[in-house]
């Protein structure tokens, strides 16, 4: 069995590690480690280090780190702008975004978007992310950032080499002939179940967003999303 866990930044550099107290909790007592199992540590930050599990207590698991490494910052950033859906489909969202290698998440707030704002979430949606990235070996931690409304995020757009908005309004091209290669920082914005408006449509095409379709068949919020960014993988990563 594979291990992977997360630790503060600075921490790699020792010795050895002491697990914190819920990481420790999920290896004892659920995965049910023992003293002399293979580990490897990450930061989330590119620092990668492989170690022996040392001790098991009830609160705490130390690690004897033996070999570290650095894995390079991707050399491509693909970012997820997606209404927050149904919550059970948006938890799948991120397990799945996070598997396919963006660098931020970023839930939003449009005009049909479902979910109403619940600060109790966020924590949650962080774990998600984490376990995430810690079963695919991701060894840079994805940002997903606060919930927004659509109207404050679209102004930051023109930092982005490329930005794709699925829409199903007319005036689309279809994704596979917008030109990709070369570039390096790109989003893509996925709308909620009832689509974007038109008005927002308009807005992310004025702040530079090219609108795009997924082919024929209309797809559910969580499938446009994953689908958008496996395309983008494929081509970019």
């Amino acid at each position: 069995m594979r291990i992977n866990s997360l630790v503060d930044a600075g921490e790699l550099e020792q010795e050895r590690v002491t697990l914190s107290l819920e990481e420790s909790h999920h290896l004892a007592r659920v995965l049910r480690v023992r003293v002399g199992q293979e580990i490897t540590l990450f930061d989330g930050r590119g620092n990668v280090a492989a170690g022996e599990i040392e001790s098991v207590g009830k609160s705490a698991v130390e690690v004897c780190v033996s070999q570290r490494s650095k894995i390079p910052l991707p050399a491509v950033q693909i970012d997820l702008i997606q209404s927050v859906p149904k919550l059970d489909r948006w938890e799948w969202v991120m397990q799945k975004a996070v598997e396919l290698g963006v660098s931020n998440i970023h839930p939003l707030l449009t005009q049909h978007t479902e979910f109403r704002p619940n600060p109790k979430k966020q924590d949650r949606w962080k774990k998600i992310v984490l376990n995430a990235a810690q079963q695919c070996e991701v060894r840079w931690l994805p940002k997903l950032h606060s919930l927004e409304k659509i109207s404050t995020l679209l102004p930051r757009l023109g930092a982005y080499d490329l930005v794709l908005i699925g829409s199903l309004y007319e005036g689309t091209q279809p994704l596979r002939d917008v030109p990709m290669r070369g570039k390096k920082k790109v989003a893509l914005l996925i709308g909620p179940e009832g689509d974007f408006s038109p008005e927002e449509v308009e807005a992310a095409v004025a702040a530079g967003a090219i609108p795009v379709s997924f082919g024929h068949r209309i797809l559910r919020t969580e499938t446009a999303a994953i689908f958008g960014l496996s395309v983008l993988a494929y081509e970019l990563l």
